[in-house]
């Protein structure tokens, strides 16, 4: 199976085709293509036009798309144009070309022979070639070389002044032909792809080199240097390499083939782009094929690229495609499972698993997937695996009792017509006494080493019949989850263990147990059990977990604990767990799973056992509704730990976008300062965490999570640093860096001259007023008791404007983030204290940066003091207003009930949704989403503002114009 991420519908299923022209082992081809995971981008998604010519990555992490429409350079989230204009350059938006420096430069060049080059956000123009340029490159001497269509190659010699090629003197190497590609071997060699043939530019002669292996008349439309040193020419009848004095084909399959597009990875496998039969990877002498007919946007492929974590980027003519190494992969029956609906695994070798499903037995093996049975055995519907002593696996079956799983074959053992109470076993265990446990539907059964066996049901002391797992801990005591809750069987006394005190927890899924304690998986969440003290801790949705129910609990012994559910895989740092499960600590980090991350299905199968294992390799499985997905924590691991690039996106003030190339100075009374940045990490861009540290104002960090915006408001005179620090989740925090400069200056009056001035001028005043009161004592005091109460009002006068500063807001005149911090710390203590409700709303105006750009900053604010004025006048002695920052707002709501509170916040999002924005623009629409949380569900107010951000993040989620909770 072929895992496909598409935006659009019709395109979720669809399989991948492989032509296996040779036969190799799994272990020694690297990547199994079938292993990526590919998302793919079109004009709906964000780019400016549907033909990929070139693809590139910047040193400083950025990824550069060259279209008929421009130039588009992506930071994981998000594309930004960059096409013809006076400010770049660049002549015609059609680009053709795009080659970095180590400079981290770029050399952009197209149609009408556009030529720039673009440097520390600076553009330089370069005089045009005569005609559209298909590749630019710079030799070991800085000679600038361009292939031109229709004219041939030619070079501009770098001047020895400056070391900037000279642009008007142009060495015409070969003349009358359409070039392509350009290529500067290790030898110092230079060869030029072009239309009548491959030329070799300085060498003695201007011949077509492939004429003299044989090959005349090939059209040759890119020429790579492979790591052996060998050079890998594209034709429009297949790929050859030139070993020597020999042209050999790539391989038979590709000799008909147009190839326009040359890669090697850095697994050394060779990806081909075609002109109309998608992409090639050649690998070990086996070809892989990916084509329009199994998910690649078009089978007209014009550029490949493989960036700095190794993912692969194809351009076609109908949209770009990527191929990742998605933290998951998956098995299917299109991977040569039996079946789907995967009930159980179980670790066979550090290589090699047991997969049970609805549809019988498999075996997956180095990466392959088979059948687990011989001819001879029929397949059955399997829920249960245990290992046994005598040799082989326990296998329980859905209608078929226990049977044996050796020598690939099955053989029955026990069923209802030798005893077991019931045919469905879904858990089975052969304990270290040499017991064996069967659980089924109606009770569980104990066949003991002489085949003595007992039956334990609700009569004998179950909490229910109805047995799901089994588990035998560090002390021998076997664990039972029933649907009713759980039992620990001591030699013949069973001990029920009340987990319903946890929130009402009843289903036991699943154990995992340890030295000290057993974790239960539950439909309340992940319970933990200290056996020194029978103490029971639970890791719940009160601790952040979005989901109640989880079916399996598996440690990776690299402190992390997996958790399986209906809506993906969760992970959680094992020292978090423990802390919450003590009471240390109120909220667990999580990171999820799901399809996107390479599950062909986020529904993870439970109420048998086991559905999730750890292998010793590292890998850990999972039974899922759509196969077996595998994940390789160590490797996980290494992947997010390399170094994330950190850059500067943007930087607005008051609204108005400014130069981020230099630190500014800003004007006084500067009000609002916005700074845009991003980590360049591409395979888990949405999973990135960032921090930030505006030295000067804050005294240490902030935390962001995955927000990519630090905003100020009402920053004092000052000069300020911003810091910033990213990781991916469990993993360190990147050393900081200074992001950006700014300095906003003082007013005349906040200046230390003016305030120094100041006060000497007072001090002569009052020395000369005592004078005169010497003089004059009765006249003067009068005089000088007037001067003393005027002075005394413009300080109140002065005092109530700095307050006014302090905890306004200057655009709405609502009060502020810092007013509004500390009108909730007060108003949750009075409803914590006096039991009464308290609801916090976060409102945030939906795609308001895309007003800003179809409107204009100035409507964007307009469109803000008109949300604020709504607001405003709802304001009541129970409803409290302020705007939090940016395009958000706050609500405070106090004495109502849940209901109301939604309800309110649903009549303020339907009015918003309703007013009247013909003075703002034609056309103009705005909607806003709001997040709510309640006080009684949390234990501090810093926990309720963080509620009320999840729910917003979640209503932005789910698709705007909507309230949601957490």
């Amino acid at each position: 199976m072929f895992l496909l991420r598409f935006k659009k519908p019709w395109f979720l299923s669809v399989t991948f085709l492989i032509a296996l022209l040779s036969t190799n082992t799994y272990s020694n081809q690297g990547t199994p293509l079938a292993n990526y995971f590919a998302d793919t981008w079109t004009t709906e998604d964000g780019l400016p036009h549907n033909s990929i010519n070139a693809i590139t990555q910047t040193s400083d992490g950025y990824l550069w798309f060259a279209t008929w429409e421009g130039v588009a350079r992506y930071n994981g989230s998000e594309f930004r144009f960059f096409e013809r204009s006076e400010q770049t350059g660049i002549i015609d938006s059609g680009t053709r070309t795009l080659v970095p420096d180590s400079e981290n430069g770029l050399w952009i060049a197209g149609a009408r022979g556009g030529i720039t080059y673009r440097n520390h956000q600076q553009w330089k123009p370069q005089p045009p070639a005569q005609s559209m340029v298909n590749h630019v490159m710079k030799d070991t001497k800085d000679n600038l070389w361009l292939a031109v269509e229709g004219t041939g190659v030619f070079f501009r010699p770098t001047q020895k002044s400056d070391g900037a090629p000279n642009a008007h003197n142009e060495v015409w190497v070969l003349k009358n032909k359409s070039a392509y590609r350009l290529l500067e071997d290790s030898q110092g060699r230079i060869w030029a792809a072009t239309d009548s043939g491959l030329y070799h530019l300085n060498g003695n002669s201007q011949q077509d080199v492939l004429a003299q292996y044989n090959l005349p008349n090939r059209q040759v439309y890119s020429v790579i240097e492979t790591r052996n040193k060998e050079l890998l020419v594209a034709t429009n009848r297949g790929a050859y390499v030139i070993k020597g004095s020999q042209a050999l084909l790539l391989h038979p399959s590709l000799a008909g083939a147009t190839i326009t597009t040359l890669l090697e990875d850095k697994q050394n496998n060779i990806w081909l782009g075609t002109v109309n039969m998608g992409v090639f990877r050649f690998a070990h002498q086996k070809i892989e094929k990916l084509s329009a007919d199994s998910g690649l946007p078009n089978n007209r492929v014009l550029s490949i690229f493989q960036d700095l974590e190794n993912s692969i980027w194809i351009g076609t003519n109908g949209g770009l495609m990527r191929l990742r190494n998605a933290p998951f992969s998956s098995w299917t029956k299109e991977r040569g499972l039996v079946g789907d609906y995967v009930r159980s695994v179980f670790a066979l070798s550090p290589d090699s698993l047991l997969v049970g499903s609805s549809e019988g037995l498999s075996v997956i093996e180095k990466g392959l997937a088979y059948s687990a049975l011989n001819q001879k055995s029929a397949q059955v519907s399997t829920l249960s695996f245990a290992r046994r002593r005598a040799g082989g696996v326990w296998v329980g079956t859905y209608l078929n009792g226990l049977m044996v799983w050796q020598d690939n074959q099955l053989t029955p053992y026990f069923n209802e017509k030798n005893g077991l109470p019931s045919n469905e076993v879904r858990a089975v265990l052969e304990d270290t006494k040499g017991n064996l446990w069967i659980g089924t539907t109606t009770g569980l059964v104990r066949r003991n080493a002489q085949g003595e066996q007992t039956l334990f049901t609700r009569e004998q002391g179950l909490p229910g019949n109805y047995i799901m797992a089994l588990s035998e801990d560090t002390k021998g005591q076997i664990w039972v989850g029933t649907g009713v809750g759980v039992a620990i069987i001591t030699g013949n006394e069973i001990n029920t263990l009340s987990i319903n005190a946890m929130e009402g927890a009843e289903y036991a899924f699943g154990f995992w147990p340890e030295k000290d304690y057993v974790w239960i998986a539950t439909d309340r969440g992940l319970i933990r059990y200290r056996h020194k003290d029978g103490h029971l801790g639970l890791v719940g949705r009160k601790a952040g977990l979005p989901i109640d129910k989880l079916f399996q609990v598996i440690s990776d012994n690299h402190g992390s604990l997996w958790l399986t559910s209906n809506r993906g895989i969760w992970q959680v740092a094992y020292d978090s767990a423990q802390a919450v499960a003590d009471g240390k600590q109120e909220n667990i980090d999580f990171e999820h799973f799901s399809q996107s991350d390479g599950m062909a299905s986020a529904q993870a199968n439970g109420g048998s056992n086991p559905t999730a294992v750890v292998m010793s390799n590292g890998t850990l499985w999972f039974a899922t509704a759509k196969g077996v997905s595998m994940i390789n924590s160590l490797r996980l691991t290494e992947k997010i730990a390399r170094p994330l690039p950190l850059v500067l996106e943007s930087v607005f003030v008051d609204g108005e976008l400014v130069d981020s190339t230099q630190n500014a100075a800003f004007k006084p009374g500067t009000s609002r300062v916005a700074i845009h940045y991003a980590g360049l990490g591409y395979v888990l861009s949405s999973r990135i965490q960032y921090r930030t540290h505006l030295v000067g104002f804050e005294e240490g960090w902030s935390f962001r999570d995955k927000g990519t915006t630090a905003e100020y408001t009402n920053l004092p005179p000052g000069h300020y640093q911003l810091k910033l620090s990213a990781r991916y989740p469990y993993n360190d925090w990147t050393p900081s860096e200074t992001l950006y400069e700014f300095t906003i200056q003082p007013f005349i009056w906040q200046t230390r001259e003016m305030q120094i001035s100041a006060f000497v001028v007072l001090l002569l005043l009052l020395t000369a007023g005592v004078k005169w009161r010497l003089r004059q004592l009765q006249a003067n005091e009068l005089r000088l008791k007037k001067l003393v109460d005027k002075q005394t009002f413009a300080l109140q006068q002065q005092t109530e404007e700095l307050r006014c500063l302090a905890n306004e807001d200057g655009l709405t005149h609502l009060p502020n983030r810092r007013a509004f911090d500390r009108s909730l710390s007060s108003t949750f203590a009075n409803a914590k204290s006096q039991g009464t409700s308290l609801a916090l709303a976060i409102l945030d105006i939906d795609h308001f940066k895309a007003i800003n750009d179809h409107y204009s900053h100035l409507v964007g604010d307009q469109a803000i003091q008109l949300i604020a004025k709504e607001l405003h006048a709802m304001t009541n002695d129970n409803v409290h207003v302020a705007r939090w920052g940016g395009e958000e707002f706050t609500l405070l709501i106090e004495g109502i009930g849940a209901h109301q509170a939604i309800s309110y916040c649903d009549h303020l999002r339907e009015k918003i949704a309703n007013l009247d924005y013909t003075d703002l623009g034609e056309n103009f629409a705005m909607t806003v989403s709001i997040g709510l949380a309640f006080s009684d569900q949390v234990r501090s107010y810093e926990d309720l503002l963080r509620s009320a951000d999840k729910a917003l993040y979640k209503a932005k989620q789910e698709g705007r114009n909507r309230v949601e909770l957490i």
